[in-house]
């Protein structure tokens, strides 16, 4: 069974504009426009259950039309956090291969740490180093050599994707994409996420650092 997708991806444009006439008394303020959709159309066309006659697990079909968040919002996940290892390629075989070989013990720390790291970039208002000072670093060193329990590797799947040309007709590419899901009790990562976000020091931190960093702890699972 086919299924169709849109893969949107945001690509920043560079305008220049002539100008005629005059030129103005007073410099221009140049303003970045906004980011320019790129659309690319494409199909699933085969996928890990296809030969035994099985549907696409609902969680893929969440992941692909909306991320982590759609299966997050699934009832069967309604109270855990959901981690994604993903790897796409052409090879078949050495996609099986990464498959075969993660491992939850590991593997897992890299997942947390990395939505740790995206959750403290996408909210700060310059950059992490500079409104967290060396507390961003340790944070993630910390949270990378964590072993969290309550971790539970839920599957694994894979899908099979058709590309088209920017006519959305025309063939371009094939992809695989190799997934495994993860899930951990919210009431069980909070509890040891907290315990590194307070027991990191002593860091020797500026006073507007030391202010961001408290408030990033009272905060941090609002944009968990």
């Amino acid at each position: 069974m086919q299924k169709t997708f849109v893969l949107v991806s945001l690509m920043g444009v560079t305008i220049l504009a002539a100008c005629t006439g005059d030129p103005p008394e007073l410099p221009i303020q140049w303003t970045p426009p906004p980011p320019v959709e790129i659309i690319q159309l494409y199909q699933i066309i085969d996928y890990k259950t296809n030969a035994l006659g099985e549907e696409i697990p609902e969680w893929v079909n969440q992941y692909e039309s909306e991320g982590i968040p759609g299966i997050e919002r699934l009832p069967q996940y309604a109270d855990t956090y959901i981690f994604i290892s993903e790897l796409e390629g052409t090879n078949f075989n050495a996609l099986q291969q990464w498959s075969s070989g993660f491992v939850l013990s590991k593997d897992c720390s890299r997942l947390v740490a990395s939505r740790i790291q995206e959750r403290i970039t996408k909210t700060v208002s310059t950059y992490p180093e500079g409104e967290y000072g060396r507390f961003f670093e340790a944070l993630i060193r910390a949270a990378s050599n964590a072993v969290y329990s309550g971790a539970v590797q839920e599957g694994d799947f894979w899908v099979l994707k058709q590309y088209f040309q920017e006519d959305g007709v025309s063939p371009d590419r094939k992809v695989y994409n190799f997934l495994i899901l993860v899930s951990i009790n919210k009431t069980t990562l909070k509890l040891q996420i907290n315990e590194i976000l307070n027991t990191l020091g002593p860091i020797a931190l500026t006073k507007p650092q030391t202010l961001s960093v408290n408030r990033l702890k009272e905060t941090f699972f609002d944009f968990f």
